[in-house]
């Protein structure tokens, strides 16, 4: 019993300890950004829509230079569900999300292509480091055009929390909060292993639940203050921002740091294919209203995702879980 508390342990103070870091991180860097006089829609569309990917994208590395990269591909993909299942049904719940038409007719295909891109390198089976080079090589090319947008003026500025400290002091505690994610994320990935090894679980069930689960907090925290405060453009651009970093870096890091990794079939067969049925429920979603409005002037449209969309997410988010409990359990 005791030799299991302290992988509980470990677990649970990663979890809290990676919530809170992640979210004094992004109000740190953005009140550095505002001091070294960065404009606000680089701060919108690096900060806030990468910074909220870093748990995923720590836990990942580490776990990918431990050893364990079922684990990690697990948390890339657990990520993704739990980001458009969960935080986007819960949203949506609470109140339709409005958008404007420039995420479904540009975010929304980026997202849509990324995954199908990734599925295409998945099909023989494995990741190599060639695999995961390709991702980062599209990562960077997505980066360069969200630079592309930023220098057009086309970018939207997101609201970001600036913190009343000095220009040294946010630096100081940037550093310091990357500190504690690294430290977190150590020992979530530790605590995590030791909890499935000890229970005859498997690393990738592990990394699509439990793992996922918390390195989604700070997206679930900044979507929710999102919704209080009426940004939903916010809230769709953290979880599609987050979901195309997640599919294009943090799924790479397997590839690049370990050796060629083999893909459970499980993996390929079951939960790849529930993170493009997300997708693909909030692709027609919107596709349903923007084709519905296509004869209304430009200035009344509005393109919403709305209650029935958000519950349908829930509900297949919902299904899946108890789907990976029922096959825990059986195991």
């Amino acid at each position: 019993m005791l030799s299991l508390f302290l992988p509980l342990l470990a677990l649970v103070a990663g979890l809290i300890a990676l919530s809170v870091s992640a979210d004094r991180l992004i109000a740190s860097s953005a009140t550095l950004a505002k001091h070294c006089k960065v404009s606000m829609s680089f701060i919108g569309m690096t900060v806030v829509a990468f910074g909220t990917s870093a748990p995923e994208l720590l836990v990942s590395s580490i776990a990918a230079l431990n050893g364990a990269g079922e684990l990690a591909i697990g948390n890339g993909i657990g990520s993704n569900i739990v980001n458009i299942g969960l935080v986007l049904g819960i949203c949506a719940l609470l109140v339709p999300l409005s958008v404007k038409v420039h995420f479904i007719r540009r975010d929304l295909p980026i997202l849509i292509a990324a995954i199908l891109f990734c599925a295409l390198l998945m099909s023989d089976g494995n990741l190599d480091f060639q695999d995961g080079l390709l991702l980062l090589v599209a990562l960077a090319a997505y980066c360069g055009y969200l630079a592309f947008l930023v220098g057009k003026g086309e970018a939207d500025a997101e609201e970001v929390e600036f913190l009343e400290i000095s220009k040294s002091r946010s630096a100081v505690e940037t550093l310091l909060m990357l500190s504690v994610l690294l430290a977190a994320s150590q020992l979530m990935v530790w605590g995590a292993v030791e909890l499935a090894k000890a229970a005859g679980i498997s690393e990738l069930i592990i990394g699509l639940t439990v793992i996922a689960f918390g390195t989604s907090l700070p997206e679930l925290a900044a979507a929710i203050a999102g919704v209080r405060r009426g940004m939903h453009d916010m809230v769709f651009a953290t979880v599609i921002g987050s979901n195309i970093f997640n599919i294009l870096g943090v799924i790479a890091f397997p590839a690049l740091l370990g050796d060629k990794q083999p893909l459970p079939e499980l993996l390929v067969a079951r939960d790849y294919p529930m993170m493009l049925l997300l997708t693909a429920i909030v692709a027609a979603a919107f596709m349903f209203t923007y084709f519905k409005q296509r004869r209304i002037p430009a200035a009344e449209k509005s393109y919403t995702f709305g209650r029935t969309a958000g519950a349908l997410c829930l509900v297949s988010f919902s299904g899946y879980m108890c789907y990976l409990a029922a096959v825990t359990m059986q195991a």
